[in-house]
């Protein structure tokens, strides 16, 4: 699907006669004239695709006629290997055959279309998907958008550095960090506006700023400016208080920012801030009670305080049957979910050989995908300081004895494993599989921080490990993300940046 510019904004009367329509709210001037009432507006936010793939693909044969290369992506042995020779298999070059993408969505978009127009073609129709952005934000790209909208200029700006990231182009790049200056400075203007300041536009350029962040975060630094914008967006939430719940995107940009705040919280280990854990705890109810992020609110906010409190030097044995607790609370959560949340697991062994033990979850939607998954980080989290702090506890009776902390040592390593195994049989359904190739879609670089923590636990099963690393490998490749594998991250340090992946 490319894009291919978006509807006339005239009346359901006027747009059939070609009349210049004024789409004044309470009917157009031109129906008035005539005497009978006004039909109403179509959605401006629509945006108008057409479905170029098949022709283009046709054509893209016809001229290719040489064999391409393939990656073959990560499999699983069977035999006796040992997990040792699995492990030894990761620093190997040669362990992953080359592979090259299949056709990419730029190979897709007309070449009559502007750089600007394939770039926002991608954003919307690609690289947002399963992200919250996809519930909202084509609201706020329309036609009749002022040429100086800090919010407009802000998405142009992510469009361009999402777009560089996949068609590798440096100059798509360039042209973006120029576009997101421009944007940074009027949305500046927009806060120094008492007014304009509480408008939804804003919070979603400030969001819209924290995703360009996400996307061109580079090897070698830390995440200062993503957490500027962060903090930003939770201080307009508690600004805005009580009377942005009037609309349902209001509500989105509620659920976005405040999920982004914690996560962000989670990652670094430092407890949720105490104004904004009031705040969102007072107007929780004001939300949908059905919708899984309300119902997961809780569970976020004891993930976080009891991360914050695994950093305190002076911490008892105390702290990891609360983390259990707090896990059983999870795992409670996930055997009985709602409707909404169903998935399926194919029969074991089921799938293609090269999944992870050929185990595969389907689900109805990449949304609900990374939903799972970000219930899943949460155990990840929790049984990784189960397996990480035991070690810091001596062998003392007045503490724990031995027999208690080998059975939570035995606790945190099951339970990993079978986390280990969910996480990772849900990579099939961010791939995308013919005959021939097999390559990511862009939504899945949410998986690089699951899979990057998984990568060096030490009570994830050593299998799990080498899956979750080669996994990498072809995610960094597809997806022009080297970041993924590079030498410079350290996951679960505070400085960790592969949370950008997974909020962005």
């Amino acid at each position: 699907m490319v894009f291919s510019g978006r509807p006339s904004t005239a009346c359901h009367a006027c747009r059939p006669a070609r009349r210049k329509c004024d789409r004044a709210p309470e009917g157009c001037s031109q129906c008035r004239r005539k005497g009978h009432p006004c039909p109403g507006y179509p959605d401006p936010t629509a945006l108008r695709m057409r479905n170029e793939t098949t022709r283009v693909t046709l054509k893209q044969e016809t001229k290719s006629k040489a064999p391409s290369r393939h990656r073959t992506p990560p499999r699983q042995e069977s035999g006796s290997s040992s997990p040792l020779s699995s492990l030894q298999e990761i620093s190997s070059p040669t362990s992953i055959q080359s592979f090259n993408s299949f056709s990419s969505v730029a190979s897709f978009l007309p070449k009559s279309l502007s750089l600007d127009q394939q770039a926002i073609s991608f954003l919307f129709n690609t690289f947002i998907a399963a992200t919250p952005f996809e519930g909202y934000l084509s609201s706020f790209y329309v036609p009749y958008t002022p040429l100086d909208d800090a919010c407009a200029w802000a998405i142009d700006a992510t469009a361009l550095a999402a777009y560089a990231r996949h068609s590798r182009r440096q100059s798509c790049q360039e042209e973006a960090r120029t576009k997101y200056a421009g944007a940074l400075t009027r949305v500046n203007a927009a806060l120094a506006d008492p007014d304009a300041a509480l408008q939804d536009r804003t919070l979603t350029a400030v969001l819209v700023l924290g995703l360009f962040e996400a996307t061109m975060f580079q090897v070698g630094s830390t995440p200062t400016s993503w957490i500027a914008h962060t903090w930003g967006a939770m201080e307009l939430l508690m600004l805005r208080g009580s009377r942005q719940f009037t609309s349902p995107v209001a509500r989105q940009l509620f659920a976005h920012t405040s999920n982004n705040v914690k996560a962000t919280c989670i990652q670094r280990s430092i407890p949720i801030p105490e104004p904004f854990l009031q705040f969102d705890t007072a107007v929780r109810g004001l939300l949908d009670g059905h919708d899984p992020a309300v119902r997961l609110a809780n569970l976020l906010h004891k993930v976080s305080a009891i991360k914050a409190r695994s950093r305190e030097e002076e911490r008892g044995v105390a702290l990891l049957f609360e983390a259990i607790e707090v896990d059983q609370e999870i795992v409670e959560l996930c055997k009985a979910p709602p409707p909404t949340l169903a998935y399926t697991q194919k029969p074991l062994a089921d799938g293609p050989v090269w999944t992870f033990r050929r185990i595969v979850h389907t689900y109805p939607s990449l949304r609900l995908v990374k939903m799972w998954n970000a219930v899943r980080l949460l155990r990840i989290f929790l049984l990784s300081f189960l397996g990480n702090d035991i070690q810091h506890f001596k062998v003392d009776d007045s503490i724990a004895d031995a027999e208690t902390l080998r059975g939570l040592m035995d606790y945190a390593r099951k339970n990993m494993a079978e986390v280990a195994a969910d996480v990772l049989a849900t990579v099939p359904s961010f791939v995308h599989a013919n005959d021939s190739t097999k390559t990511f879609l862009p939504a899945g670089r949410c998986l690089g921080w699951p899979l990057g923590i998984l990568e060096v636990s030490t009570i994830c099963p050593p299998d799990a490990r080498v899956y979750a690393r080669k996994t990498l490998e072809w995610l960094a490749e597809d997806l022009n993300l080297p970041q993924a594998i590079g030498p410079g991250r350290h996951p679960g340090t505070q400085e960790d940046w592969l949370h950008l992946f997974h909020l962005g």
